[in-house]
Formats: structure tokens, C-alpha cells, sequence
């Protein structure tokens, strides 16, 4: 890396200058008329030979180059050594972990746990495992133990440890059923019948009230009584509810300007603040937690710049948004096999201030519940009559 010359020039004949120059073997790269004379850009090693022109005054202004690093790198050296001492005490300390947090309600599986971990190296005031150690050491630990243990996880947040335990449960003798019925929990519309034992007493499209026994576990044939076995299966039916949902007509949107910038966070039972001012007026956060030191948290934080604009939506957006509520309000109650089949909007009412929504909603839902029901043996000939 060459080092450059900022020279001011003062003389009375510049073309004299620059010809005097060239003779003396100065290279100029750039040159800049300015009030008090002419900038050049030489070499450093040019300068000197300035002194053998006898007709001009000259003052370095500034160097550029590997000079001007290491000048700069002299003028701020303590605050450079300062940075890099605190990015290495920082790594040291964000890399040693000053707890584990066993979390169980059995104390017997928490000391069986922390005792383990302590074998493996993990306790505190221990250097961080990597990803691949924690992995290695949660399987060593469950095939340790396989008759206490069923699941473990470690988290690693901040400098501590949180490690969750599933306790094995030994499976208790099943106690089998002998006679129940699938029956209906809520009315609704038969769609699909589902079942392995006893015998459906209902087909597609037949309406069933709450209450009906949809699949029997009493074994008919000829209109006698066969058999009784405990009625396993699924009844899926359309069912109906009424949702009501209110919209603010009124909406704050955020919009991303691209500007970024960077601050730490921290937060303990008394603290929630920056260490540094924001240069932001409104922003959205995203958090990166980096250590946890005595009880407080020091995290870093992305705040990404947005402009914030006050929306209205049309009677048409309200409306979508409100069904949209809907959908998720109810597929939240819905597992794999359910779904909503249609909806319709029974009523909508706008105020000043929200859209009121009333919708008609139709559901594909699991209707049928397991019960037991009692059998009695009457008479000497040992004829079951169920209750």
C-alpha cells in the first residue's frame, strides 16, 4: 500500500510548476485549485523533491495510504485496544454458563437429572457446550436412565442452561371395556362413519340429535341380541355455530423503510431500556439474546425503521377481515380431520368506529364420545338384558 501527499502549492507560475515537476520525476495524480493555491497528490516519497524548486512555497495538508492508517491507528489506539479487550472479555463471558434450571415437579427426578448433567460437564460456571455435545450428552443421559427418562430437552438462553424432563410413566394394565356405544355429543348432519366395532346405526346424510347412539356395541341379528362388545369408532358430521366478530374500521399500517440500526438491551426486574439513545423515531424490534449476568438479561436489538400511517378500511375490507377472524377463530378449535365446509353472513352492522359481523358458520366436526353402558344377567338361563 502506497502513502500519498495532500501538498498545497503557492507560486507565482504554475505551468512553471508543473513542468519543473515532471523534469524532477514528481508524479501528480490529482491536483485541486483552491483559493489560497494549487492541491496536488504526490507520493510521499516526492515530497523532498520539492525542495529543489525553488520558486514555490509547499505545506503538506494530510497523508493518505498506509501512513494515514497508522496514524490513525496511533491516535485512537487506546480506544481500539479498549474494543478489542471487550470483545474478548464479552466472548469469555457470554460462552460461560452460570446456571442450569432444571424444571420438574418430581425433586427426585431433578437431582437424578442435575447429577447426570454435572457426569457430562454441564453445571454451572462451566464453559457452553456446542450444539453436538448438548445432542451427545441428552442421549447418553435418556440411555442412562430409560426406565425414568422419556423425553429431555436443554435450551441454551443467554449463560444459562433450561433443561425440561418428560418423566417415563410405566404403562398401567389397560382395563378393557365390554360394552359402550359411540353416541352423538351435538345435532348435526351425518357425513362419514368411521368404526371397527359394532354396528352403525346411522348413514350418510341421516341428522342425528345429541344423545343418539350412532354406533351400537349391542350385536343384533334377526332382531336378537348376539353379542355385546364396546363400540369403537368415528362419526364425522356437519355441525353449525354463530360467530360474532367486531373490526375496528380503523388500522395503523407499518411499512419497512429499510434503515437498520443496531442497539443493546438490558432487562432485569427493575431495568427494560437501551444502553445507547435511539437514532429512531418509530421501529419495529428484533431481539437477539446474547448473555444472562446476574440475574439480567443483555440482549441485542435490530430495530428496523417504519413509517407508521393511519388506514380506514372500505365496508369490503372490513368484511373480508372479519371472515378471516372467523376462519381462524374456529379452525383454532379443529383438529386435522375437521374442517369448515361453508360460511355465510347473517347480519353486519356498521358503527362509527367497527364493523359488528354475525356469520353463519358450518363445520365438518367429530361427533361421537365413547360410553359405557351396563349389562345385567337376569332369569336362570343366564339371558344378558343390558341397561
Amino acid at each position: 500500500m502506497k502513502t500519498y501527499a495532500l501538498v498545497l502549492i503557492k507560486t507565482s507560475n504554475y505551468e512553471r510548476f508543473f513542468l519543473r515537476c515532471r523534469g524532477l520525476g514528481i508524479a501528480i495524480f490529482h491536483t485541486e485549485r483552491k483559493p489560497e493555491g494549487f492541491v496536488v497528490k504526490i507520493l510521499e516519497e516526492d515530497v523532498k523533491k520539492l525542495r529543489k524548486i525553488w520558486f514555490i512555497r509547499y505545506k503538506v495538508l494530510d497523508y493518505l495510504g498506509l501512513r494515514a492508517v497508522k496514524k490513525t491507528l496511533k491516535k485512537n489506539l487506546v480506544f481500539l485496544v479498549g474494543l478489542i479487550v471487550g470483545i474478548v472479555l464479552l466472548f469469555l463471558i457470554s460462552h460461560i454458563m452460570v446456571d442450569v434450571d432444571v424444571i420438574h415437579s418430581n425433586k427426585e427426578i431433578r437431582d437424578l437429572v442435575t447429577n447426570a448433567l454435572k457426569d457430562y460437564g454441564i453445571s454451572k460456571n462451566t464453559w457452553r457446550k456446542s450444539f453436538k455435545e448438548i445432542e451427545e450428552i441428552k442421549e447418553q443421559i435418556l440411555n442412562d436412565y430409560p426406565e425414568k427418562l422419556e423425553w429431555l430437552e436443554i435450551e441454551t438462553k443467554g449463560m444459562k442452561y433450561i433443561v425440561r424432563i418428560e418423566e417415563r410413566k410405566m404403562n398401567e394394565e389397560t382395563i378393557e371395556k365390554e360394552a359402550c356405544n359411540i353416541v352423538a355429543t351435538k345435532d348435526g348432519i351425518v357425513k362419514r362413519v368411521i368404526y371397527s366395532e359394532g354396528e352403525a346405526l346411522f348413514k350418510e346424510n341421516d341428522y342425528v340429535k345429541e344423545g343418539d347412539i350412532l354406533i351400537t356395541g349391542s350385536i343384533l341379528k334377526d332382531g336378537e341380541e348376539k353379542s355385546v362388545v364396546c363400540a369403537t369408532g368415528s362419526v364425522y358430521a356437519e355441525v353449525w355455530y354463530q360467530v360474532s366478530v367486531h373490526v375496528p374500521l380503523s388500522y395503523t399500517e407499518k411499512t419497512e423503510t429499510g434503515k437498520v440500526r443496531w442497539n443493546l438491551k438490558i432487562k432485569n426486574s427493575t431495568t427494560n431500556d437501551f444502553i445507547f439513545k435511539s437514532r429512531l423515531d418509530s421501529y419495529v424490534e428484533e431481539v437477539h439474546p446474547l448473555f444472562n449476568l446476574f440475574k439480567t438479561d443483555i440482549e441485542f436489538v435490530r430495530q428496523k425503521e417504519v413509517i407508521e400511517e393511519e388506514k380506514t378500511y372500505t365496508e369490503e375490507e372490513a368484511l373480508n377481515k372479519a371472515l378471516e377472524e372467523v376462519d381462524a377463530k374456529v379452525s383454532s378449535t379443529l383438529d386435522e380431520f375437521e374442517s369448515i365446509l361453508y360460511k355465510k353472513v347473517l347480519k353486519k352492522e356498521q358503527n362509527n368506529s367497527t364493523m359488528d359481523v354475525e356469520v353463519f358458520v358450518a363445520v365438518l366436526e367429530s361427533i361421537g364420545e365413547q360410553q359405557e353402558f351396563e349389562r345385567e344377567l337376569s332369569g336362570n338361563n343366564g339371558d344378558t338384558t343390558i341397561n
